[in-house]
């Protein structure tokens, strides 16, 4: 059954003092507390364009810790450590007993370096190693784009399921869908709630978007009939995003 989950993402750590650490904390804290009942899943995310944040294996750890009921998962970005220090972050994630990680490689990171580090790579090595009843469902990222030869090689690390970049249009993953059907997998796509302030991530990553809710809200349905699962996403609102979480609810029930 297709569930929906929320992204959000760690506090900042570049010029902040602790005072203002521990109280984006706590507003993180207080973000969770208002989804827990709304979604299925909450995902702490790394910024995939690599804007220095509290580590997302770190946070997430903490919000499972404070609300152990909740299903929490993190993402890592495998572009920032070398092989065994990304293997190292993930196990940090599985002794936390976090419900699911996402590995993605990321885009070069605003500040320091980047390492060949592909997200399959490191798969391959957790499954070598880790006995899989120790491990949480594990991820790989996907293009929302058709690339049927990147998911065949990602299919060669056995990740439990795929999560979307933004998806627009529901025909863009169907081919996908199929492929996760025929390999048991689960598939949650990207979704950009429908704010107009969230036209800043659409522009950054050169996606051709428009904040229209009746064209979201269909598209989430869609989605869901489709057995697609839903992973929202509204880096600059989280007032709108939770009222959209709220609508996907009620569409739900």
């Amino acid at each position: 059954m297709p569930t929906v989950g929320y992204e959000l993402a760690p506090p900042k750590i570049i010029g902040v003092s602790r005072l203002e650490l521990e109280a984006a904390l706590s507003s993180l804290y207080s973000k969770v507390e208002s989804l827990k009942a709304v979604v299925d899943r909450i995902l702490i995310t790394s910024s995939v364009i690599g804007i220095p944040r509290l580590p997302s294996v770190f946070t997430a750890a903490l919000v499972k810790k404070s609300m152990p009921g909740v299903w929490v998962g993190c993402s890592i970005r495998t572009c920032d450590y070398l092989l065994h220090q990304s293997f190292k972050a993930a196990s940090e994630a599985f002794i936390a007993e976090l419900n699911g990680v996402l590995l993605v490689y990321g885009d070069k990171p605003i500040h320091g370096s980047s390492y060949k580090n592909y997200p399959s790579n490191l798969l391959k090595i957790i499954r070598q190693f880790i006995p899989s009843k120790n491990l949480p469902k594990i991820y790989l990222s996907a293009k929302a784009q058709k690339d049927k030869q990147n998911i065949e090689r990602k299919l060669e690390a056995k990740p439990d399921g795929f999560i979307t970049q933004i998806v627009t249009e529901v025909e863009q993953i169907l081919w996908l869908r199929d492929i996760c059907r025929a390999n048991k997998l689960e598939l949650s796509a990207t979704i950009l709630t429908p704010s107009p302030k969230n036209l800043t991530s659409a522009e950054k990553i050169g996606l051709n978007w428009q904040p229209d809710e009746d064209d979201a809200t269909q598209l989430v349905q869609n989605l869901l009939k489709e057995d697609v699962s839903i992973s929202l996403t509204s880096p600059w609102s989280f007032r709108e995003g939770l009222e959209f979480a709220k609508k996907i609810k009620s569409l739900c029930k």
